[in-house]
Formats: C-alpha cells, sequence, structure tokens
C-alpha cells in the first residue's frame, strides 16, 4: 500500500505545482506609454506657451491622445504596440504630424527624442508675382500683404512645375522658405538650379508663392510621395510661367 500512495502522492504534488508556478509567470507586455515634448513659436521665431498642443495616436479605437503641459511635454498611456503617425494640432497651427513612429520596440515604452519646433499658421498673403530672365538666370519677384521689412519680417516659399495648376499640392519643385525683409522680395534662380531640379533649356515652368511661416511643421507623406506644408497661407495670386533659359 506504501509503494502505490506515494507515487501518487508525488505525481500530484508536481501537478499542483506546474500550475501555481505557470501562474504566477509574468505576462510578456502588449502597450506602454509614448512620450515626448513640443516647442511652440509664433509664424517667426518668437516662443509661445507650450500647453494645451493636442497629441493623438492616429487609428486608435477608443482615440488615443493627450495635451501638452506647460513644459510643452505629452504622455500617450497604454498604447498597444505597433506602428504609428502622430498628429500634433493646436488652434491657429498647421497640423504636424510624425509618421512611422514605431512603437515597443524590446517591449519598452517609446520616447521620442526628437522636439519638433511647431509654428503658427502664417498671416502673409502674396498679391503678385513675376518672373523675368536675363543672362541664364530667372528672376523672381514676390510682393506679399503685410509688406516685409526688418521690423517685420515676412515668410515666403516657391513651388515649379511644368503644369499651368502648380500648387503646394501640384509641384515638381518647393523651394525653402525665405526671409522677406523688402517688399517686392526678390530672388534669383540660376539655369544649372532648374536643370537640377530636372528641367531642360526651353521649358515652360509655372511658379507660384506662398506666405509660409518660419517653423513651416513640414513633413514627408510616403503614401503620396509629397512633402506637406501645413503653415502655408491658401491667400495667393495665379501662377506665372518663364521659360527656362
Amino acid at each position: 500500500m506504501k509503494n502505490i500512495l506515494f507515487p501518487l502522492v508525488t505525481i500530484v504534488s508536481v501537478f499542483l505545482f506546474s500550475c501555481s508556478n505557470n501562474d504566477n509567470e509574468p505576462t510578456t507586455p502588449t502597450k506602454a506609454a509614448i512620450s515626448g515634448s513640443v516647442i511652440l513659436y509664433d509664424e517667426g521665431t518668437t516662443l509661445l506657451d507650450k500647453s494645451n498642443m493636442n497629441v493623438k495616436v492616429v487609428g486608435t479605437t477608443p482615440l488615443i491622445q493627450t495635451n501638452t503641459n506647460a513644459e510643452g511635454k505629452f504622455v500617450l498611456p497604454e498604447v498597444p504596440f505597433g506602428t504609428y503617425t502622430l498628429e500634433y494640432s493646436k488652434t491657429g497651427f498647421g497640423t504636424f504630424k510624425k509618421i512611422g513612429v514605431v512603437h515597443g520596440t524590446n517591449g519598452q515604452a517609446t520616447f521620442i527624442s526628437d522636439i519638433p519646433s511647431i509654428g503658427q499658421l502664417s498671416t502673409t498673403t502674396v498679391t503678385n508675382v513675376t518672373a523675368a530672365v536675363l543672362n541664364n538666370q530667372v528672376k523672381l519677384s514676390i510682393t506679399t500683404n503685410p509688406a516685409g521689412n526688418t521690423a517685420n519680417r515676412r515668410y515666403v516659399r516657391f513651388f515649379l512645375s511644368t503644369n499651368a495648376q502648380v500648387s503646394a499640392t501640384n509641384y515638381t519643385y518647393f523651394s525653402a522658405v525665405f526671409v522677406a525683409q523688402i517688399n517686392p522680395f526678390e530672388k534669383t534662380i540660376t539655369q544649372s538650379e532648374l536643370l537640377s531640379a530636372g528641367f531642360t533649356s526651353g521649358q515652360q515652368v509655372y511658379v507660384r508663392a506662398y506666405g509660409d511661416s518660419f517653423w513651416d511643421n513640414a513633413y514627408d507623406d510616403p503614401t503620396i510621395s509629397k512633402r506637406i506644408f501645413p503653415n502655408l497661407n491658401g491667400t495667393t495670386v495665379a501662377a506665372t510661367s518663364f521659360v527656362v533659359p
């Protein structure tokens, strides 16, 4: 009898210990926080209050979102691991997006160390644009309202295309943001710059200009292979054209 009961007791004890041990094993995390911060500016270079910018994880249900605090910091809690787009928005600012945020590497929370500088929407309207070709160069003249001067800097950007419907979303080439301190603002484009941009001599090219902000909130959208410019002022004039020298 003793020889029969001893193995049974041993088997039961091992089974109970095994079940108890599995129940106490830590589970692998599937979600964690995403945190970061922002710096906010007006349409120039003046720092603004960093609070109350909404940051949300696009595509989550229910939507995971939060607002920045006075230091510009935010924490998005309990975000399931995955790859996301973060959208930053606040009244008076062009919406900025950070696309392709990989969250949960090695099962850890995500801290976004790249701090975006986000500017307000441009209040600069473009009232006239001319283009003149001289000595293998194109001279652009862009008039703005308000007028740019040393005490009231304005910011402009232009777009080029062989399509007469050139715009901020339909373009072949986009310029940098230029500081306009004289009205009209003038910019010379060399022949080599135009050729490097993919245009050819004798080709008719259309140009359209917009008011922009120093911190333009621009980001690349891989779904359309275009750069997005959220802070542009849409009030502008029709495109003008020139022939590439």
